[in-house]
C-alpha cells in the first residue's frame, strides 16, 4: 500500500511540471535556420526569397520601391543562418527589417510595414482547400482593403492580384474565419506555415502594387 501511495504522489507531482514544460516549449526561431545561397545578380526581393527558400522558412516579404532605377544588383554567396544573412544585408546598406510570427518571418524594406498590410479587416474567411492566390484575392477584396487601396491610389498589377469578385469559400470545416485581423496577419494565416508571399509597391510614375506566392 505504501508503494502504491508513493507512486500516486510521484505521478501527481510530475504531471503539473510536464504540463508546464509542454506549454513553455518555445518554437524554434526561423532566424537560426541554416542558409546556403549562391552569388546572384538579382533584385533584393529575389535574393531575400532565395534566403527563405534555402532555409525553408515560411512568411512574407514586403518591398516598396520609391525610385525608377534598375533594381538588379550583385549579391554575394552566403553560408550561415538566416539572421546572419539579413544582418549582412543591413550592414551592406540595405534598409531592411524583420519580425517573427511564430515559426514564420516577415521581411520589409521600409521603416514600418506598408500601410496596405496594416489595414484592419473586420471579417475575413477563406477555405484552406482553395489556392493561395484565390484566398489572398478574397482578402484584398474586403471593403477595408479596397478602401485603403483607393486612398493610396494603388493600381493592382499581376494575374494573382485582384479586387475581383470571387466566390466565397464553400462550407465548414475547411473554412478559417477571422475577425479584426490585419492584412499582414491574414496573409501569414493563408501561408499556413509553408508558403511565402511577396508584396510589392512601386511608386515610379504610377502607384502599382502586386501580390504573389513564389514559394507554395
Amino acid at each position: 500500500m505504501l508503494r502504491v501511495a508513493y507512486k500516486l504522489i510521484l505521478v501527481s507531482t510530475l504531471v503539473p511540471f510536464l504540463g508546464i514544460f509542454c506549454v513553455c516549449a518555445e518554437i524554434p526561431s526561423p532566424l537560426s535556420r541554416p542558409v546556403s545561397v549562391s552569388a546572384m545578380n538579382s533584385s533584393l526581393s529575389d535574393y531575400l526569397l532565395a534566403i527563405l527558400r534555402s532555409a525553408g522558412v515560411p512568411g512574407g516579404i514586403a518591398i516598396v520601391n520609391d525610385s525608377c532605377e534598375g533594381a538588379s544588383e550583385q549579391f554575394p554567396e552566403f553560408k550561415g543562418n538566416v539572421q546572419d544573412a539579413l544582418e549582412g544585408l543591413a550592414a551592406a546598406g540595405h534598409h531592411i527589417a524583420w519580425s517573427r510570427a511564430g515559426g514564420s518571418l516577415v521581411i520589409h524594406n521600409t521603416t514600418s510595414f506598408p500601410p496596405m498590410l496594416r489595414v484592419m479587416v473586420r471579417e475575413f474567411q477563406f477555405s484552406r482547400k482553395e489556392s493561395l492566390a484565390k484566398a489572398s484575392s478574397t482578402l484584398l477584396d474586403t471593403p477595408e482593403a479596397r478602401d485603403e487601396a483607393k486612398a493610396l491610389r494603388l493600381i493592382e498589377y499581376g494575374p494573382e492580384l485582384g479586387f475581383a469578385k470571387l466566390q466565397q469559400p464553400s462550407m465548414p470545416p475547411d473554412i478559417a474565419t477571422f475577425a479584426n485581423i490585419t492584412v499582414l496577419d491574414a496573409l501569414n494565416e493563408i501561408a499556413g506555415g509553408h508558403a511565402v508571399w511577396l508584396y510589392k509597391e512601386s511608386r515610379c510614375e504610377r502607384n502599382i502594387m502586386s501580390l504573389s506566392w513564389p514559394v507554395r
